[in-house]
């Protein structure tokens, strides 16, 4: 399936295809806010027996994802997700995350793809550090490595699961920390840029 669609959008306004012209690229945007993008939802290692709180609301531009991580009960993280839905993001080089902490310290946040709904599955991360400040954090997707909970980081011969079927992007808070956190979110832009290539 070509782009990104519904549910992965739900109740987007969003004028472009996700999937970019070979010889047009055009940048894409999840624009979040009540009337834009509002269907992220949090999931925590509750779901495992873990004891982190997370809570995700929306004002009328962004998105407010906040709780506490404990590592209590083999616990340990916090994290706030798409609704499932396939996307084709092959024809992109780098995600441009408009962002800030709501602690008023910076901290480091993982930005995940899944390209399985089987949890144990692999599935494509990389980290982020947002300030407190709002800041444009550019990622490059070539900063992308397959990990899986039950083997962490896997080696780059590892070929399964490309960024054609992405099912579910998401943001987590899972660094071996416990403790407050919170981030808010403007927007997300993909972007086919050569200079963002490595």
């Amino acid at each position: 399936m070509s782009g990104i669609s519904s549910p992965f959008l739900l109740g987007l306004t969003l004028m472009f295809s996700l999937t970019p012209s070979p010889s047009a690229p055009v940048d894409s945007v999840m624009d979040f806010g009540k009337g834009e993008l509002s269907t992220w939802r949090a999931l925590n290692d509750g779901v495992m027996g873990g004891r982190s709180v997370g809570n995700v609301s929306y004002s009328r531009s962004t998105l407010k994802w906040e709780g506490r991580v404990s590592l209590e009960n083999n616990g340990g993280f916090s994290s706030v997700r798409s609704p499932w839905g396939e996307s084709d993001l092959s024809g992109f080089d780098a995600v441009t995350i408009r962002c800030r902490t709501t602690t008023g310290e910076a901290d480091t946040f993982t930005l995940t793809m899944e390209v399985s709904e089987q949890w144990w599955m692999p599935y494509w991360k990389t980290d982020f550090k947002a300030d407190s400040e709002w800041r444009d954090i550019t990622v490059p997707f070539s900063a992308l490595k397959k990990s899986s909970a039950m083997t962490g980081e896997l080696p780059k011969i590892w070929t399964w699961g490309n960024l054609s079927e992405v099912l579910r992007i998401g943001m987590m808070k899972y660094d071996g920390l416990a403790g407050e956190f919170g981030l808010e979110v403007d927007w997300m832009r993909f972007s086919a840029s050569p200079e963002v290539r490595k």
